[in-house]
């Protein structure tokens, strides 16, 4: 089976940035490191996965196979969910209000899964609207994502403070779900392979290869000083998961990479980067169990960790290829 074995590359290295993110590396050593990267370059992340998962989400449209792809993903959803019930199944009063809190996150996912449940929705929302122009496509892509910008930045810097408003849009789950986050990177990445679609021969993608990595560049700069801006604008260290430059520097990256088109069958990397995502909780929670904190330590901890319960389940891929996206 031949793949893209430079997105595979990329969905790796992309893991690896989870794990070490979620551990909280820097963390102690470097608030202004921190802010820049953990804060700021490495929210490219979540953003990219959807963009992968919509660029070839086009192969679903065109086969119209909506129902055999989301019985594969609700699958993977429901099993990660069910692995990590402990967590997140947790009602200390039988009250309205604490049985809608576990509601929300057996629909919108428990810590990471938020992903699988915003790429979900984003999927389903993509296909009921196939039908509608790219152009339209993109506004309403890019409309949905201003207001989540809107609402986070609105939270963020309280600009409805003492209103309800104000924690409302201080809800991590009222903007990181498939509406404002989810369907517009996920409709992105779908779009950047139908404006591929003339652009396929080597010789295309080399010429603009150079403009892709400048775009990148040009991207990465922006990240750095948006994150940097609400790092002295606000007190402490904010958490943003979205930035308008990451509108610019998540393309750019994904297609310079996608431009280099590797051939090759990458298919035990595309292994390790979903397994490394979905598993490395279980040692970041091990190890904070154990007295650890968030920090380098943790974070080269969770990494050994996680990749090496990576390489032994690996023996595991036919038996539970379905948690894996096999």
């Amino acid at each position: 089976m031949q793949r893209n074995v430079s997105l595979d590359v990329l969905k790796l290295t992309l893991a690896v940035i989870v794990v070490i993110s979620h551990a909280g590396v820097l963390w102690g050593y470097s608030d202004l490191g921190y802010q820049l990267t953990v804060q700021g370059l490495f929210r490219i992340v979540v953003p990219i996965f959807m963009m992968v998962s919509g660029y070839f989400f086009i192969s679903v449209i065109r086969s119209r196979s909506l129902m055999a792809w989301l019985k594969k993903v609700v699958a993977m959803y429901v099993f990660w969910m069910l692995v990590y019930a402990y967590f997140w199944i947790d009602v200390p009063a039988l009250t309205p209000y604490e049985l809608l809190k576990v509601l929300r996150v057996a629909v919108m996912g428990y810590h990471h899964l938020w992903f699988l449940s915003a790429l979900i929705g984003a999927a389903i929302m993509l296909y009921a609207l196939r039908h509608l122009s790219l152009k339209a496509l993109f506004g309403l892509a890019l409309s949905l994502y201003a207001m989540g910008m809107f609402f986070i930045y609105a939270g963020h810097y309280h600009l409805f403070a003492g209103t309800p408003l104000d924690a409302l849009f201080n809800e991590i789950w009222f903007y990181r779900n498939f509406l404002f986050f989810g369907f517009p990177f996920f409709c992105t990445g779908y779009l950047l392979r139908q404006w591929e679609t003339d652009r396929r021969d080597s010789e295309s993608r080399h010429y603009y290869r150079r403009y892709y990595a400048i775009w990148s560049l040009l991207g990465a700069l922006l990240l750095l000083g948006e994150s940097y801006l609400n790092y002295v604008g606000l007190e402490g260290l904010p958490a943003f998961d979205m930035y308008l430059s990451l509108l610019v520097f998540c393309p750019g990256l994904f297609l310079w990479v996608s431009s280099m088109h590797v051939p090759g069958d990458s298919t035990s990397l595309a292994y390790y980067a979903t397994a490394l995502y979905f598993i490395h909780p279980l040692f970041i929670s091990l190890f904070e169990a154990l007295s650890y904190r968030q920090g380098n330590t943790l974070a080269l901890l969770a990494l050994v960790s996680s990749l090496a319960a990576v390489v032994l389940l690996k023996g595991s891929r036919k038996r539970l290829g379905f948690a894996f996206g096999g």
